[in-house]
């Protein structure tokens, strides 16, 4: 409202303003008693009420007619029927009129499409348009005294298209056409057309392309100039009313768009940190129904379709085991305090993950709960992390009894090995006893080196130093030659020469060792083991130089579910004596090196599985060592 009045009140006093503008015309009466215009004249006429415009349309043109001038009429068909009926009714003869082109009227979007270019109208092509029309009625009124009157809706049909500015051009060249033409021109508007604030200063330039403005009925029926000037004055003070009311409610309106803007703010700041962080942030209702869950926490559990898990019960996602720690912690959460519990569930896609899981109730503004956040950190990595732990202390107090063992039998095994020593130098031994002798002395010498083997296996682990690939593996097969001999495993070894590594020599033959004891257990009884070790370079950066050791067996190979969980910790397909860690520390000690493990396996005909890991050969920059080609 305070847009429409203001401006109302503004339209009416740039109408006194134009009214008292000088003009190149003047007032004549007509024979008929209507004040007509002569000479010069571009008038614009603004309407609300379509059967009033008609009227008065009816009168611009009905006085023109009857006093011998002619009449071009540029209008919508709708507005042609209309001035058509009216001027009838004034028993004005529009057919005998419009053969003698004293009336001429056409449709004002079809003139249009005619000097129209992309949306501007063409100068040369509205003079070649509108031109021959106004000679055809100059010359119909040479006969006589009369002038030429022509009212154009044109620039309306522009104006209610949004064209403004092709409006206010057209506008311009019409007034060019008048003066060339003596014309007494009329163009009108809906006033609808300017019933926005914004159009205010398009409406003056409307305004200032006239000379003579005729506003609307209501203003226009108005007798006198002082019931007129009393009309304004009345106009700008409810208009200042209104803008005062309006003043006010836009302090409100921006007051509560401030407020809005904070709580935006809040609102946004509340999901950037829900989005951005790494926990599965779920709300729940009272019934425990899941509602929603964060980006982070979908792309945790794998999920491909979030409606499918959405209003199901929150408790029957973990495993059951877990399910009471998880209903305890939820009917806590509903009880007003904080439930927590750590526990298992598995992804949609079956990777199994622990969950650290805190549970707290959402209150309304009155301190009612009115629904349920649950946070679950993924502990899964810390889980292994742990579990870790304790199996490397199992595995160090292994280390280290075996150590001890190692160690503490020597004592005894040197013992005993002197007593042979002097019992086969025994003068008179009969040949026999020193044979057994002999082969007892050789199997005390082989002990001795198991011990001194797994004593090695505890103790090197300090630091790097230049290893012989050759003599590492030798000594790990030596380890196991007692198992390879049970199960009449034949192995085939193939060892370039001269391999050299810089490693720590205990962690390596760990890593090998894990890798020749799944090949025994994967093989059958009579099966085959071939060992390569090759000089070799990094697969993804040919400049570094290395080993790479190759483990093949033609066991039972395995399926291909087993081969993509082999690295996982503590998975294990030998639930009784297996760990599930042998091939995780292989893998971890290959890359701690920066070198990479890579494995084949396949089941059927020809099954087996091959292991090959590569590991930089460790040369420090500028020193040569000679490997075989």
């Amino acid at each position: 409202m305070k847009i429409c009045l203001t401006f109302l009140s503004g339209w009416y006093l740039d109408l006194v303003q134009l009214q008292s503008r000088k003009r190149e015309i003047h007032d004549c009466e007509t024979p008929g008693g209507q004040s007509a215009l002569s000479l010069v004249s571009h008038s614009v006429h603004f309407y609300e009420d379509d059967f009033v415009f008609l009227d008065k349309l009816s009168e611009f043109a009905g006085a023109a007619l009857g006093s011998g001038s002619a009449c071009v009429v540029i209008a919508s068909a709708p507005h042609r029927a209309g001035l058509t009926e009216r001027l009838e009714h004034l028993a004005i003869n529009l057919r005998f009129a419009a053969g003698c082109d004293q009336f001429i009227a056409l449709d004002a979007e079809e003139t249009l499409s005619r000097f129209m270019v992309y949306d501007r109208p063409d100068r040369e092509l509205f003079l070649q348009t509108i031109e021959p029309i106004l000679f055809r009625a100059r010359a119909a009124v040479q006969r006589g005294n009369g002038s030429i009157t022509a009212f154009g809706e044109m620039v309306a049909v522009l104006w209610d298209k949004g064209q403004f500015e092709a409006a206010i051009e057209l506008e311009n060249i019409w007034n060019e056409v008048v003066a060339r033409h003596s014309l007494i021109l009329r163009c009108a508007y809906p006033l609808r057309c300017f019933a926005d604030q914004a159009r205010y200063a398009l409406f003056q330039r409307i305004c200032m392309e006239h000379t003579e403005t005729i506003p609307t009925e209501d203003y226009a029926s108005l007798s006198g100039e002082a019931e007129r000037l009393r009309m304004i004055s009345s106009l700008q003070q409810k208009a200042l009313l209104v803008r005062t009311v309006v003043d006010e409610r836009e302090k409100e309106i921006a007051q509560r768009k401030q407020v809005e803007e904070r709580l935006r703010r809040s609102e946004q700041f509340a999901r950037n940190v829900v989005e951005s962080s790494d926990d599965c942030v779920k709300l729940l209702d009272l019934h425990g129904r899941v509602e929603y869950i964060s980006p982070p926490g979908v792309r945790a559990l794998e999920i491909e379709d979030l409606n499918e898990i959405l209003g199901r019960r929150w408790v029957d996602f973990w495993r059951e085991e877990d399910r009471p720690k998880a209903e305890a912690a939820l009917t806590a959460a509903k009880a007003g305090g904080v439930g927590s519990f750590q526990g298992e569930c598995s992804t949609q896609r079956g990777t199994r993950k622990s969950w650290d899981v805190k549970i707290t109730p959402i209150r309304n503004v009155d301190g009612k709960i009115e629904g349920l956040i649950a946070v679950s950190r993924d502990i899964t990595e810390l889980r292994h992390a742990q579990q870790m732990a304790v199996q490397a202390e199992k595995l160090a107090a292994a280390g280290r009894m075996a150590a001890t063992i190692a160690h503490e039998i020597n004592n005894p095994l040197e013992a005993v090995t002197n007593f042979i020593y002097l019992a086969r130098t025994t003068p008179g031994l009969p040949e026999d006893v020193s044979r057994y002798l002999e082969i007892a002395d050789r199997e005390l010498t082989r002990v001795a080196q198991i011990a001194q083997k797994t004593l090695g296996f505890y103790r090197d682990t300090s630091k790097n130093r230049w290893v012989e690939v050759g003599e590492l593996i030798q000594d790990v097969m030596q380890i196991y030659e007692r198992k390879l001999r049970y199960k009449n495993i034949q192995t085939y070894t193939s060892i370039d020469s001269g391999l050299r590594i810089y490693v720590k020599q205990g962690e390596i033959k760990q890593a090998l060792a894990n890798l020749i004891a799944n090949a025994i257990d994967a093989s059958k009884t009579g099966g085959k083991i071939w060992i390569r070790a090759r000089a070799s370079r990094h697969w993804s950066n040919r400049m570094e130089t290395g080993v790479r050791i190759t483990l093949a067996d033609n066991g039972s190979g395995m399926p291909p579910e087993v081969q993509q969980r082999i690295f996982i910790p503590f998975f294990t397909t030998k639930a009784e004596v297996g760990t599930g860690i042998g091939l995780w520390v292989t893998k971890s000690i290959i890359e701690q090196y920066g070198g990479y493990l890579r494995f084949r396996s396949r089941q059927g005909e020809r099954p087996g599985t091959a292991m090959s890991f590569f590991v930089p050969d460790g040369r420090p920059e500028g020193k040569e060592i000679t490997v075989a080609a």
